[in-house]
C-alpha cells in the first residue's frame, strides 16, 4: 500500500490513512456549513416593479413587474398588447428565475430568455438577443 522506500512506524501509516480520510470530510462539511449560513440570493430578489433606463426610449418608458406568484406583467414598450378595443396596456406573462436566466412566457407566444448579467440592489442588468438592458428599481406603488 505504502511504498517500501521509506520504512513508515505502524502509527505513521495509520495517522497518514486518518488523514487521508478525515481531511477530505472535514473539508466537505466545512464548504456545507458555509453555504448553509450563506445562502445564494433567490428569485425572490427580482421581485417589484422595474423601469428600463437602457436602451432609452425617448417617447416612451417601459416598465417590467414582478410578481411572488411568478407572474409577469409589462407595460409599453416593445411587448405592449392592443386589446380588442384598440386601447394599450399591460402585456401578462408568467416568469421564473433558475441559474443565471430568466425565462418569461407570454399565454399565447413562445418564451423570451433573458441572461441575467447582474443584480443589484436598485438595479437589473439583463442580455436578450445581444442587446443589454439596465432596469432600476421603480418605488412608485402604482405600477
Amino acid at each position: 500500500m505504502l511504498p517500501y522506500t521509506h520504512a513508515w512506524s505502524r502509527t505513521q501509516k495509520v495517522l497518514i490513512i486518518t488523514a487521508s480520510f478525515v481531511a477530505p470530510i472535514a473539508f466537505v462539511a466545512l464548504v456545507y456549513t458555509y453555504e448553509r449560513e450563506h445562502p445564494l440570493p433567490d428569485a425572490s430578489i427580482l421581485v417589484g416593479a422595474w423601469e428600463m433606463t437602457a436602451p432609452y426610449g425617448a417617447n416612451s418608458s417601459t416598465f417590467l413587474r414582478l410578481d411572488p406568484e411568478q407572474t409577469a406583467a409589462w407595460h409599453s414598450g416593445a411587448w405592449v398588447r392592443n386589446d380588442s378595443s384598440g386601447r394599450q396596456g399591460y402585456s401578462e406573462m408568467m416568469w421564473y428565475a433558475g441559474g443565471q436566466y430568466i425565462y418569461m412566457r407570454f399565454p399565447d407566444g413562445w418564451p423570451q430568455i433573458w441572461q441575467i448579467v447582474e443584480i443589484l440592489p436598485d438595479e437589473l442588468r439583463l442580455r436578450h438577443a445581444k442587446t443589454d438592458y439596465i432596469f432600476k428599481r421603480w418605488r412608485d406603488a402604482s405600477i
